[in-house]
């Protein structure tokens, strides 16, 4: 195919498609998000939806395959799909030598008090996501949050002149209960939070560690404070501890405001809720897609969970062009393929109207103007 443009639009077979694109595009895709068809049996969509299950499977992998070559080392793939099929493509996905699960999100994609058909066993409002990468090590990006200080509303005074005492190598200091009081004063800098030390806080941060290797095992009064020196971030050069409760199993830690961050970093919640943008997808891009849109806001959250601004995304089912105009929003480059005429009647047109500064989805929220190109491309040309 020659030397290719950054954001293109093919319309041909993915899977011949693929193929073509290894000897152009290999190492070059960040992520893959693919919305399949769901092979729920039904016969009333755009798409064959009702293959025999191991037919089914066999094209999901045939295609994951001949994407394999494009995929950066820490790539990611994010497959929407139902429960019809879900629990069998993430078998069927576990058993490749080559992918690796990460997680799976799962969507509310309608309101559970909506039912849209009264004589359904049930109301189907959830789809999922599966997150896999051909890296064995990638871990989850985190959210930022903007710290907040309301939680820093502790000082320590002490009012005795403790123990020395060496615990491991460091030199602490160990007050009697008498000797300390933890005061409650106005949130923010120079204050403290607690911490309780228990679950992956025993392990998995430097003041857990050294509370279990050294400080549980010491048989001290209720409310013993431990003064230990050069541990945390928080600029002081100390850390306080004390020992539990009368009755409780568990210590603590008085933590200052860490300085390396402005930001605290949390894990992703494995529950997404989408239903009220699904609710107003139809508008969505200006061109119309019966019961296969998904909603930009959706898209955007995935792109920018995985991927940074000038790496490429790759969608393969692309229907109406959801995920290539959430791209060209974001200021990431895309390859699109879809092998039906809408690639051209829909997603085409819709991304002209992107490219011209359209503003429905998350067009406002990113403040896009318009910009950037797309190249349409029939396969075989």
């Amino acid at each position: 195919m020659g030397h290719e443009p950054r954001n293109l639009l093919i319309q041909g077979e993915n899977l011949e498609v693929l193929r073509s694109l290894a000897a152009t595009h290999a190492g070059q895709v960040r992520l893959i998000y693919i919305d399949p068809p769901y092979n729920t049996g039904s016969g009333d969509y755009l798409y064959a939806d009702a293959m025999p299950r191991e037919q089914w499977l066999r094209f999901m992998v045939e295609r994951l395959e001949a994407a394999r070559p494009l995929l950066i080392d820490d790539a990611v793939i994010a497959i929407q799909c139902s429960f019809h099929q879900s629990a069998h493509l993430e078998v069927t996905l576990d058993g490749l030598d080559w992918l690796h699960k990460v997680m799976v999100f799962h969507v509310l994609v309608r309101h559970p008090g909506r039912a849209l058909t009264a004589d359904k066993q049930f109301n189907d409002v959830m789809e999922q996501i599966l997150i896999y990468s051909p890296d064995p090590h990638f871990r989850m990006p985190r959210r930022e949050r903007e710290r907040d200080l309301s939680d820093y509303r502790w000082e320590v005074e002490i009012h005795g002149p403790g123990t020395p005492r060496l615990l491991g190598d460091r030199r602490c200091h160990v007050y009697a209960p008498e000797e300390w009081r933890k005061v409650e004063v106005a949130p923010g800098e120079g204050t403290f939070r607690t911490h309780s030390v228990r679950g992956s806080l025993r392990e998995k941060n430097s003041s857990g560690r050294f509370w279990v290797a050294h400080l549980e095992p010491l048989d001290l009064p209720p409310l013993s404070l431990i003064r230990v020196p050069d541990i945390g971030d928080d600029g002081l050069g100390h850390r306080f501890f004390h020992s539990p409760r009368a009755g409780n199993r568990n210590g603590s830690y008085f933590q200052g405001v860490p300085q390396s961050s402005t930001v605290t970093r949390l894990p992703y919640p494995n529950f997404l809720d989408y239903h009220a943008e699904f609710n107003r997808v139809a508008t969505e891009g200006g061109v119309s897609f019966r019961n296969g849109k998904k909603p930009e806001a959706l898209l955007r959250q995935l792109i920018e969970m995985f991927t940074a601004p000038g790496e490429m995304v790759l969608d393969y089912h692309l229907g109406s062009g959801t995920t290539a105009a959430v791209a060209l929003k974001l200021g990431r480059e895309f390859i699109g393929i879809e092998r039906e005429d809408f690639a051209e009647t829909v997603a085409l047109a819709r991304l002209e109207a992107v490219v011209a500064g359209e503003q429905s989805g998350i067009s406002t929220d990113v403040g896009w103007t318009g910009g950037g190109s797309v190249d349409f491309r029939r396969f075989p040309g």
